[in-house]
């Protein structure tokens, strides 16, 4: 739940200060004040009132510039959160939204719109590449491989190779491993690496020393 309060000013891992930036949630205006990316936490604190409020990354769906002003009448850095706000004239917006939907619809999860539109329009890009960056701090875990599901990944390349060398599987193709595949660039190699012309001079050599040990006896 995001709750208005006396909040103090992040002063760790801040990668973005962005001041005169009014808040906008659910297209009612809540106030002006300074706009904190920090990799923690997205916080914005009131300049009149010091009060404020902080948003967790992962309970931030969706961030992105907003410059359509048929949308917004401002330009604004766009954050959709899956939490609850209980900010003073924001709540009752939020209450009447609810009243007007089906009682089959109350399950849906809660989703609140918040838009920041600083004073200065030219930091927009500024302010939404240090979401991008603070964001990519708190993956989801949904997203992601986990430990097991890579190593399931890693047995399956090395078995598309052991299986191709199982002594009496001569229905599957022979197939060189990577490491070894440089020994027949040239086609000179035999499938087992060995070079052909090196073959060649020990059968060669093999000859002769049966020719002497012939003329010996």
């Amino acid at each position: 739940m995001v709750v208005l309060s006396n909040f103090l000013p992040p002063q760790e891992g801040v990668r973005h200060e962005e001041q005169n930036t009014t808040v906008y949630i659910k297209d009612r205006e809540v106030g002006k004040g300074t706009l904190y990316i920090t990799e923690s936490v997205l916080s914005w604190v009131n300049n009149t009132t010091q009060q404020g409020f902080s948003l967790e990354y992962p309970h931030i769906s969706i961030h992105a510039v907003s410059r359509n002003q048929e949308a917004h009448p401002r330009q604004c850095l766009y954050v959709v959160v899956d939490a609850e706000v209980d900010l003073p004239g924001v709540e009752d917006v939020q209450q009447n939204d609810e009243n007007s939907e089906d009682d089959d619809d109350n399950s849906e999860p809660v989703i609140t719109e918040m838009r920041f539109a600083p004073d200065n329009v030219h930091n927009l890009d500024a302010m939404f590449q240090a979401m991008n960056v603070c964001q990519a701090l708190h993956p989801d875990p949904n997203e992601s491989f986990s430990d097991a599901e890579e190593d399931v990944y890693q047995d399956a390349e090395e078995d598309k190779y052991s299986d191709a060398y199982e002594v009496g599987h001569v229905d599957a193709p022979y197939i060189l491993p990577p490491e070894q595949i440089g020994n027949n660039q040239n086609g000179n190699g035999n499938e087992n690496g060995n070079d052909v012309e090196d073959m060649d001079m020990d059968i060669d050599a093999a000859r002769y020393e049966d020719a002497e040990d012939a003329d010996d006896s």
